[in-house]
């Protein structure tokens, strides 16, 4: 018996430090944009929310923005997932949703797209934006630049609109931000 307390103890104590570092994916919120890692100012939040908002009344698609400080050793394929499941984004009867999250210290991102955009807005598309618009900003530290950058070609793209250039090569690209 002393064995397995001790044993149970020594296990709990291993996982009690992610769970209380751990970022906490809350409810889906009432806005498109969210700015958990404080990379944006309150004007250029509110820039964003507005372009999506009348992107989604225009079109019904779902674009949702979400910078975390950090994926506290989470891959971004499965944080993104977990966001994209737990809220929602998107029409349910279409899963027209899109997320663009960004981790500013794992210097990560990734846009992760529900089934009803992916004849629109496909994988090289999304490599094309983490690579030549993302990147690029946020290595010179414009975070919004990035952002918006990648909003504008998402909802370019969205609208049926080829946004890759006939020259990319995405194998030649390293996406870390």
């Amino acid at each position: 018996m002393k064995y397995f307390i001790s044993r149970a103890f020594l296990i709990i104590s291993f996982f009690l430090p992610f769970s209380l570092y751990a970022f906490d994916i809350s409810a889906r919120p009432n806005a498109f944009v969210q700015d958990y890692a404080k990379m944006l100012s309150s004007e250029q939040v509110k820039n964003l929310e507005n372009k999506i908002e009348s992107f989604e009344k225009n079109t019904t698609n779902e674009i949702a923005v979400v910078t975390v400080p950090s994926l506290d050793g989470d891959t971004i394929e499965n944080f993104a997932q977990e966001i994209f499941t737990k809220w929602g984004i998107g029409k349910k009867d279409k899963n027209n949703g899109v997320l663009l999250i960004v981790s500013l210290a794992d210097h990560k991102a990734r846009i992760h797209t529900g089934y009803g955009v992916e004849g629109d807005l496909t994988d090289i598309g999304t490599s094309y934006i983490q690579n030549d618009v993302l990147v690029p900003a946020f290595k010179n530290g414009d975070y919004y630049t990035g952002i918006n950058g990648a909003v504008d070609k998402m909802i370019e793209a969205l609208g049926g609109n080829n946004i890759v250039p006939e020259d990319y090569n995405a194998n030649q690209k390293n996406s870390k931000i």
